[in-house]
C-alpha cells in the first residue's frame, strides 16, 4: 500500500492495525521509497512511503492523496519463467529481476498484465536439507 507517510497511516489507523507486529523502517535508494512490513502472524502488508520527488510512487499519490492499493506481490519459484509466462500471456514486465534491500538481496520484478501490475519476488533458495520456510 503506498501511504503519505507511513507514521502517520499507523497512527491514524491504529483501530485497524494496533496488534500488528512491526518490522523496520527501511530506506530503499534503489526503489525511491521508505518501507515497513507490518503483520497479523497471517496477513503481510507492505506500506510504502515516496523517498522524494522522483519516488515512483510520488505520482499515484497525487492521484490518491490519502494513498491506496498499488500492487499484490507474489513470490515465485523461478522468476525468469514467470516473467516468460506474463509476456507470453500478453503482459509486459516493467522492471527487470532486480536483488532488492527489502528481501535481503531476493530479486524482484514488476510486470503488468490486463492493466493491473504485480511484484514477483524469487523465493529463496534453500541448501539441500535446510527449511523452505521464510
Amino acid at each position: 500500500m503506498v501511504v503519505p507517510s507511513i507514521g502517520e497511516y499507523l497512527e491514524k489507523n491504529a483501530v485497524i492495525y494496533a496488534g500488528f507486529s512491526r518490522g523496520p523502517l527501511i530506506v530503499n535508494s534503489v526503489q525511491k521509497v521508505r518501507e515497513m512490513f507490518i503483520s497479523d502472524g497471517h496477513t503481510v502488508i507492505e506500506l510504502l512511503e515516496p523517498d522524494g520527488e522522483s519516488s515512483p510512487i510520488a505520482g499515484f499519490l497525487k492521484r490518491n492523496r490519502a494513498g491506496g492499493l498499488v500492487h499484490l506481490a507474489l513470490d515465485v519459484d523461478n522468476l525468469e519463467a514467470t516473467l516468460r509466462e506474463i509476456e507470453n500471456s500478453g503482459g509486459k514486465v516493467v522492471l527487470e529481476p532486480t536483488p532488492d534491500i527489502a528481501f535481503q538481496g531476493r530479486r524482484i520484478a514488476f510486470a503488468v498484465l490486463n492493466g493491473q501490475i504485480t511484484e514477483f519476488i524469487e523465493r529463496r533458495k534453500w541448501p539441500v536439507g535446510g527449511t523452505t520456510h521464510d
